[in-house]
């Protein structure tokens, strides 16, 4: 489910294809717009809907709290899409309307000038969504408001403006953050807070490309952190790993975090992610984690790298279930209005079930705190300690208080209305105090027999009745009040007719085309109705829910609205075009039509059967079958290499020739994608041994890793499985390496195992490593008491490869050995080529020359390869004065270079037979095997896929490698280039890619 996808249908309004004629309610042309309206407007934005039925009832805080010593009232009427609020430090509401307009509420009383109305899209889920107010806004007067931008492009952009008083200072608007161009009109997430840290929080949706929640390349999918002036703090958790906006990210994998809130005074922080097929969560935010969208959602077991939720209900009917998580506010108030028990819990709304909830945030205690509530969208809790819910479905803000010990008051009075002779005429109240509350409704000052309820019908009325006034008298033990009169007027004037022409009864469609319609409009008094009393809109429907798609859109006879190829993939979906006309006098009428999608089957499979494969960016088991929409845009994809039956598989092709992970477009007709594999060694095999200790690492009968061994022959094999730029460890028998309370454990499947990033710490002539998790604030591997499980995850090992300060995380000698019961798994100095070799020398590319068990050889060849620099992503190349450069812009451009390993180092030979030496700090191609200089190999470990190197030379002050000026000789022994592999630091030596190339036929 999505905060796009929730307008469940009501049992009263039945769905079916075709047209269907709904009474017109007959109202006063300057009443509200019929609920259903009202419902498809905040559709647009939020997407989560409930649709209601078209005739006009008069709208209030009908919540049912289930303590009677609560009571709900409205506290605002009159809104048009409301989407989120947000109360100001002096106490005034702000109310964000999907059209961009942002209002305020003064004291209850909504001002009929917007603060400010912003130029936005507001096409499905897109509009203006979020408002926040910053920390020292008594004195800045900063408000930050996230929507959908039209500028250059339709995207959701983050801004800063000022306040005068209750309007915006013009001109302002200081724009912080752009996001990337949209290409769904949902999943927009859209919530801004702060924290107690001053920072700025951003909640954005993945705009249903699930795949952006995983990627750290792009903001979409994630809760961001910035600074109040828009910049990115240095400390947020993936600050150095992601790219662009994507360095603004706090916590990743969320599908549509429309809502979040930070407790005051803890800042604890709780999202609400809203899910897709089965449940909704509320998350506890933490930075680095990832809640695991869209590889799973909800609850789930042996994922040790995402963070579960913190609580989680099912899609369904009810109040322990739902479609739409929505709204959330801690309560903690300045002022406590609310018994003790309810302090410090975080409530929560469904928005498509109609509840509101709360939760204990120590224990995870769910209890029901509120039914009926219609379509709660947003919650706050006031300056007076009450509860707020923005009630999307009646264009109100509800307001639920504690009222032991008050008299009746009326929030929202009844309103006066017109009907047609025959029509039923509806009064209501909302009103509030200590319960129980009694209703006493008079007709012209006389009680009205029966009439006991906060709502009173007069079932059919008459000319007669015309010029009554109703009122009603509402009694506790402490007081009574009465409301205002309201009047009723009825009228022979009869309810136009609405009819739909196009699309025609049963008619389809594909997805990328055009829908288009057209219809009439007649009434018995004035004939034919021009387009001016004209309204469409289209609503998307998904199973018992609705997205919403073309707006009200009024003062046209026909038009089109271009149906997306992006977004909701499933098949159990159609439009709904509605059309409601009104007359002269404002009776209405509505009928709609619905348009089904042409669809076909689709099914995924693998080659071999059995293997794992992304649909849509969701794991399945192959063959996997589902129903695609015509010109729907949907996606495939497997993870490689893969673990089943006790082989390795990686991906080689899929049948229709797209990348590994790829999207199509849902073809005319029944079509299979099929992933092919073969069988794979998986990497190699070693045996670990602790730095600290000396000692070998051993499984013991817990399935804890520990540093047990005096001896290599005692220590676990293990197979270092290379997934994606990082490592998955395999035991013995099926057992993979993960992290259970920060302890290595040999407790997991391929699937659900640790992957761990590997990092080179240097020094020496062994291969010395350092292993990085994912899980915990300080996840690298430690031996932290001897004999004692290694550590990983704990807070305490942050630092570098430094066995002697133990504070730090450590380094690990990695020994090659044979795999167990592989004859064909990757063997030192066999000649062939294979993922994930390490030799003693620091050697890591595949028949590299090492000897067959992995010793530092003599002399020879380690291979021939083409060098490209990292700086500037050109390839070495050998100039007139035998200088090396960076000068290639092509692969085939480069210099071949054999490197002849030279004891521990290496000499580098170049494709004349000139060997390479430094002169005046420039490398140079001139040299014999006895001059040329002896290189240093350090491994800078594995980015995007492709080994990373630094060399370092025996000359000069500081003799690493390094780029200095593009085009020039690459520099080796001047004094300014030390440091690590780091392009982006001039100040730094950096890292080379080798490509390996056959070497070139010496005479």
């Amino acid at each position: 489910m999505s905060l796009e996808q929730d307008f469940i249908v009501k049992a009263d309004e039945p769905v079916r294809p075709g047209e269907a004629a709904m009474p017109g309610a007959n109202v006063r042309a300057e009443s509200p717009l019929p609920l259903f309206v009202v419902c498809a407007v905040f559709a647009l934005l939020v997407g989560c809907s409930m649709e209601s039925p078209p005739e006009l009832g008069v709208a209030r805080a009908g919540a049912v709290v289930q303590d009677a010593n609560f009571a709900d009232s409205v506290f605002v009427s009159g809104l048009q899409g409301p989407t989120t609020m947000t109360f100001a430090p002096d106490g005034r509401l702000f109310i964000s309307e999907k059209n961009g307009s942002l209002r305020v509420a003064v004291n209850g009383q909504l001002l009929a000038t917007p603060f400010m109305t912003l130029t936005v899209d507001t096409d499905n889920e897109r509009g203006l969504m979020g408002v926040a107010f910053d920390p020292n806004f008594d004195s800045n007067h900063y408000l930050y408001v996230y929507y959908t931008s039209v500028a250059g492009s339709i995207h959701n952009r983050v801004s800063r403006f000022t306040a005068n008083g209750n309007v915006v200072v013009p001109g302002s608007e200081l724009v912080l953050a752009d996001f990337p161009t949209l290409d769904a009109a949902n999943h927009n997430g859209g919530a801004v807070r702060f924290g107690l840290d001053g920072k700025l929080y951003v909640s954005v949706g993945e705009n249903a490309v699930s795949s952006n929640s995983q990627s750290l390349n792009t903001p979409l999918g994630k809760l961001l952190r910035f600074n109040p002036d828009g910049s990115i703090p240095t400390d947020n958790p993936f600050y150095a790993t992601a790219t662009g906006l994507a360095k603004a990210t706090w916590a990743m994998g969320l599908r549509n975090p429309f809502t979040f809130d930070v407790q005051p005074g803890t800042g604890v922080l709780f999202i609400n992610d809203v899910g897709e097929g089965g449940w909704e969560e509320i998350n506890r935010g933490q930075a680095g984690a990832n809640y695991g969208w869209p590889m799973t959602e909800g609850y789930f077991t042996n994922r040790p790298e995402l963070t579960q939720p913190f609580f989680a209900y099912p899609h369904g009917a009810g109040t322990a279930a739902g479609n739409c998580i929505a709204g959330g506010a801690f309560y903690n108030p300045p002022v406590t209005a609310f018994p003790s028990a309810y302090v410090g819990q975080y409530f929560f709304a469904d928005y498509t079930n109609n509840w509101i909830a709360r939760i204990d945030p120590n224990t995870g205690v769910r209890s029901l705190f509120a039914t009926a509530a219609a379509g709660p969208v947003d919650l706050d809790v006031g300056p007076d300690g009450a509860l707020y819910y923005l009630a999307r479905g009646a264009g109100q803000v509800g307001r639920i208080a504690y009222t032991a010990s008050l008299p009746p008051t009326i929030a929202q009075q009844p309103a006066s209305t017109l009907v047609s002779v025959g029509n039923p005429a509806t009064f209501t109240v909302s009103a509030s105090g200590e319960p129980p509350l009694t209703y006493r409704w008079q007709r012209n000052g006389v009680d009205i027999a029966g009439a006991t309820s906060p709502g009173y019908e007069l079932s059919a009325a008459q000319l007669a009745d015309s010029g009554a006034r109703f009122r009603v008298v509402v009694t506790n033990g402490l007081g009574s009040t009465t409301s205002t009169e309201a009047v009723l007027t009825v009228t022979t004037n009869k309810p136009p007719v609405a009819t739909i022409v196009t699309p025609a009864a049963g008619a389809t469609y594909t997805a990328a085309t055009n829908l288009t319609f057209s219809g009439s409009a007649s009434d018995q008094e004035d004939g034919t109705l021009p387009p001016s009393a004209m309204t469409w809109n289209i609503t998307f429907h998904h199973d018992t829910h609705t997205h919403p798609a073309m707006a009200d859109t009024t003062g046209i006879a026909s038009g089109s609205w271009p149906i997306p190829s992006v977004g909701e993939s499933s098949a159990n979906v159609w439009y709904r075009v509605r059309l409601t006309v009104r007359d002269s006098i404002g009776l209405t009428h509505t009928t709609y039509r619905d348009v089904h999608p042409v669809t076909v089957p689709l099914t995924v499979t693998s080659v071999p059967s059995g293997l794992q494969v992304l649909m849509d960016g969701r794991p399945v088991a192959a063959p996997h079958d589902t129903t695609g929409v015509v010109g729907v845009v949907r996606s495939v994809g497997v993870e490689s290499p893969q673990y089943a039956n006790g082989r390795f598989w990686a991906f080689s092709s899929w049948s229709d020739g797209g990348a590994q992970s790829h999207t199509f477009i849902t073809p005319g007709s029944a079509a299979t994608y099929t992933a092919l594999f073969t069988e794979t060694s998986g990497g190699s095999c070693y045996q670990i041994q602790s730095e600290r200790t000396d000692k070998w690492l051993t499984v013991n009968t817990a399935g804890k890793v520990v540093a047990g061994s005096t001896t290599q022959a005692g220590g676990q094999v293990f197979q270092l499985v290379p997934n994606g730029t990082r490592y998955k460890l395999k035991g013995s028998g099926d057992a993979f390496l993960t992290v259970v309370a920060n302890q290595l454990t040999m407790g997991a499947d391929f699937t659900s195992g640790e992957s761990f990033t590997r990092i080179a710490c240097g020094y020496g002539g062994r291969t010395r490593v350092g292993f990085q998790s994912s899980t915990g604030s300080a996840p690298h591997w430690k031996e932290t008491a001897a004999g004692e499980p290694i550590q990983s995850g704990d807070g305490g090992n942050g630092g570098a490869c430094n066995p002697a300060d133990g504070g730090a995380w450590e380094a690990f000698y990695l020994e090659p050995v044979a795999c167990p019961g592989d004859s064909t798994g990757p063997v030192c100095g066999n000649g062939t080529v294979e993922s994930g070799e390490q030799c003693d020398d620091g050697n890591t590319q595949p028949g590299d020359g090492c000897d067959a068990t992995c010793q530092t050889e003599a002399s020879g060849s380690a291979g021939c390869f083409r060098i490209q620099s990292e700086r500037t992503d050109k390839w070495l190349t050998v100039d007139g004065a035998n200088k090396v450069a960076a000068l290639g812009t092509t692969q085939s451009d480069g210099e071949v270079f054999e490197l002849v390993t030279h004891g521990a180092k290496y000499k580098l030979r170049g494709t004349n037979g000139a060997y390479l030496a430094v002169v005046a700090d420039q490398l140079t191609v001139n040299a014999s095997p006895s001059t040329a200089e002896s290189f240093t190999r350090y491994d800078c470990g594995v980015h995007g896929g492709r080994n990373r190197y630094g060399f370092e030379s025996s000359t000069g002050t500081a003799r690493n490698w390094k780029e200095v000026t593009p085009g020039a000789p690459i520099q080796s022994g001047n004094g300014g280039n030390a440091g690590i592999c780091n392009p982006a630091d001039t100040g730094a030596w950096e890292a080379f890619y080798l490509e390996p190339v056959t070497c070139p036929v010496r005479g």
